[in-house]
């Protein structure tokens, strides 16, 4: 007996846009299957030119989506074949018009999966909030305050002992910026996060310049453990490293200079962590003034950023509007607004693998349709990332087709475009790249950060 295929993410992608749209073709269907795919920033094949550490997040994220479904039998394979599959458990139809339509079981199924990704995106609202970021980021930063002052005891580390120390200074200032969203007052929670930003730069460099002299003098008290110490700020790192992200992120779609203010001071402990952690390694060969030295870059780096974001908070407070998602950019922001374009040039590619040749005035218009607002994309409308800003297809449409054309992709003829060879196998490498993807709360959580629209606080 053949072994039943599970339902993955694109079973229930087809099932969710059935039940919004009502019966749909096989075309209609990968029409939409083709726009959500494209639509999936963080699983998109390595561009030529693109930057190593984006290379390696892309081919990361795909190698997740192969490692967690390992078997053949959890793959997707296209439209029609996931169709016949629903089909054959009884849950789809296909109608008189050529339509597949969703029967009575499959309408159940359809709307637990619909209630399923709304309860994510609902999910994904409410860690996006700026007071939830806030409550999030003081139990972090109360984890990491135990973490380091316990491995700063154990192993004598004097700079883990100061880090620990101002983790837990950061942990009340994380409580009193939860308060100050909580009950509005942003403001003097930016001027809070400000002077601790100053406090840290003074203690760095104040705990630097003492080590030195320390360790010059012959009396430096050496780490007994610096395995331990290694450990711990590895795990601290990663920690700082996802607030400053999260932070950013929510700051950047609130526009919330005291988010983005954590973020820095996040961004900071990134650095006084690996000055620790290289610390500890010359520490192991007996050199003991490394980290030391890197403390002084560093608390000069993190004074520089506290002026830098107390003239921002004095321009606030003088009535100075500022949109700080353009001057407070994220890693990876550039992969998501680029993707805008690869969504769009891979529906160029995918009308004439459709047609075999389309003009440039059909070309454009349907772009402005399928990337109209009211253009439902299941999963993705959901999360409110659609990539449906406006975008000047007319005027920009040269720039748009220019990489096709160089990469030999489609080619251009009087007044009509043709795909190649060359550009319909990209297509099928593109769409084969998916096999194996699922919409998991992971997902829910990346795809949402393709957001462009400032959120409600």
């Amino acid at each position: 007996m053949e072994k039943e295929k599970p339902i993955l993410g694109y079973d229930k992608f087809l099932m969710m846009a059935i039940i919004k749209e009502g019966p749909l073709s096989l075309e209609e269907l990968w029409e939409k299957s083709m726009l959500f795919l494209s639509l999936i920033w963080y699983q998109q094949l390595p561009g030529k030119g693109q930057p190593l550490m984006e290379r390696l997040f892309f081919k990361a994220t795909r190698l997740r989506s192969e490692l967690e479904e390992v078997r053949n039998d959890k793959s997707n394979h296209g439209a029609e074949i996931e169709m016949d599959k629903l089909i054959k458990k009884g849950w789809i139809n296909l109608n008189k018009d050529d339509k597949y339509e969703l029967t009575k079981e499959g309408l159940s199924q359809a709307k637990i999966y619909r209630q399923n990704i709304k309860k994510e995106a609902a999910m994904v609202d409410k860690e996006l909030k700026p007071s939830t970021t806030a409550m999030n980021t003081t139990f972090l930063d109360a984890f990491l305050a135990f973490l380091k002052l316990g491995g700063g005891l154990i192993s004598g580390s004097m700079g883990l002992i100061a880090d620990g120390s101002d983790a837990t200074m950061d942990t009340v200032e994380a409580i009193l910026v939860w308060l100050g969203i909580k009950y509005h007052r942003e403001k003097l929670s930016t001027l809070l996060v400000v002077a601790g930003l100053f406090i840290a730069a003074i203690t760095v460099l104040f705990d630097s310049i003492t080590h030195l002299l320390a360790t010059f003098g012959g009396h430096a008290e050496p780490i007994t453990m610096p395995y331990l110490v290694i450990a711990v700020e590895g795990v601290a790192i990663l920690s700082a490293f996802f607030l400053f992200y999260y932070q950013r992120f929510v700051g950047k779609i609130n526009n919330s200079l005291t988010l983005i203010s954590q973020s820095v001071d996040s961004k900071n402990h990134i650095f006084i962590g690996s000055s620790v952690i290289i610390g500890a390694i010359f520490a192991i060969y007996g050199v003991y003034f490394v980290d030391a030295l890197i403390g002084l870059f560093v608390g000069a780096g993190i004074f520089r950023d506290a002026v830098s974001l107390l003239r921002e908070a004095i321009f606030a407070e003088r009535g100075g509007e500022e949109d700080y998602s353009k001057e407070y950019k994220l890693p990876l922001q550039e992969c998501w607004e680029e993707n805008r374009l690869i969504a769009f040039r891979n529906w160029i590619l995918y009308l004439l693998w459709e047609d075999q040749q389309r003009t440039r005035k059909e070309i454009i218009s349907s772009l402005h349709s399928t990337f109209h607002p009211d253009n439902y994309i299941p999963v993705l409308s959901e999360l409110k990332a659609t990539g449906s800003e406006p975008y000047d297809f007319d005027n920009k449409f040269k720039n748009l087709i220019k990489p096709l054309i160089e990469e030999e992709l489609l080619i251009e003829e009087i007044e009509e475009y043709l795909l190649t060879e060359k550009g319909e196998e990209h297509l099928k490498n593109f769409i084969n790249s998916f096999n194996n993807y699922d919409v998991r709360r992971s997902d829910a959580l990346l795809l949402a950060m393709a957001r462009d629209e400032k959120e409600d606080n």
